[in-house]
């Protein structure tokens, strides 16, 4: 592009990269535009010779890039890098030139959240919760309703004489016992009787209970069934604390729930029976 010139005033030539040719001349001052989009993309020089009246000229050389097409982001390869078998590479382009406007959307690379940011996200979390459940409290008006009102637990404990604490009921019924009787506590239709509630194993008195297992039972009727099958006495086999273990163990088993003995109630009955 020419523009007419005042030789008096000298002249300004204006050059781009390599070429011979003036792609402007004109006479100072003068504006000028440069039309990138004609140009690729990349480094480019501008040359501006100015010649004075006299004949003497100054040079000016102005490096700058071009970038009119969509600039390019690669993720997993870096400049240098050795490489072998296969690189996974995420590529992106974004801001071209043919936008009318530029979005940043476009712009945005995407990569994965780091690590340390997962862990500080849980402990926020967990902390918030934490603090929710043990600090948070309900207004006053909803404070004793079913939702809030927390539950009034009352403790039921049952009184264990205290020289049985050191003989297990249990296992002296699941040795001695629980062959005819069954674990279950349910005995065998028509052979051995059942002790779950059974009314001598229930009864507030627990006499009749500790002397049949002192001396034993035969051919009793039990809720109109005969057992003929006779109940040995384990009298000279366990001791007073002994007996009131397992008479205990089969007072409070198998949804009985009978008033517990001591080794002086099963002693009473021993000598009684003299």
């Amino acid at each position: 592009m020419s523009i007419p010139y005042n030789q008096q005033q000298g002249k300004i030539e204006v050059f781009l990269d390599d070429n011979k040719e003036p792609i402007a001349v004109y006479s100072p001052p003068a504006r000028f535009e440069l039309d990138t989009t004609t140009l690729d993309d990349g480094e480019h020089k501008l040359i501006v010779i100015a010649h004075g009246e006299d004949g003497k000229k100054s040079v000016r050389n102005i490096k700058f890039i071009v970038r009119n097409g969509p600039g390019i982001a690669i993720q997993g390869l870096k400049e240098n890098d050795i490489v072998e078998g296969k690189v996974s590479l995420l590529v992106n382009a974004y801001g071209a030139s043919a936008k009318e406007k530029w979005e940043p959307t476009t712009a945005e690379t995407p990569s994965p959240i780091p690590s340390w940011i997962w862990v500080v996200f849980i402990l926020i979390v967990a902390w918030a919760m934490f603090y929710f459940i043990n600090q948070w409290n309900p207004p006053e008006e909803f404070a004793n309703t079913p939702t809030y009102k927390k539950p009034q637990i009352t403790e039921v404990t049952k009184e264990v004489p205290q020289n049985l604490t050191a003989i297990n009921g249990a296992d002296i019924y699941r040795k001695s016992c629980s062959s005819c009787h069954q674990e279950n506590g349910q005995g065998l239709t028509n052979v051995f009787p059942p002790l779950m509630s059974d009314d001598v194993v229930k009864a507030k008195d627990a006499t009749e209970h500790i002397r049949i297992v002192l001396f034993g039972l035969q051919r009793k009727i039990i809720n109109g069934i005969k057992y003929s099958t006779p109940m040995p006495a384990w009298a000279d086999q366990l001791s007073d604390e002994e007996v009131a273990a397992v008479i205990n163990h089969e007072r409070t088993s198998w949804g009985n729930n009978a008033q517990l003995i001591k080794a002086e109630d099963v002693q009473k009955v021993r000598e009684n029976h003299k």
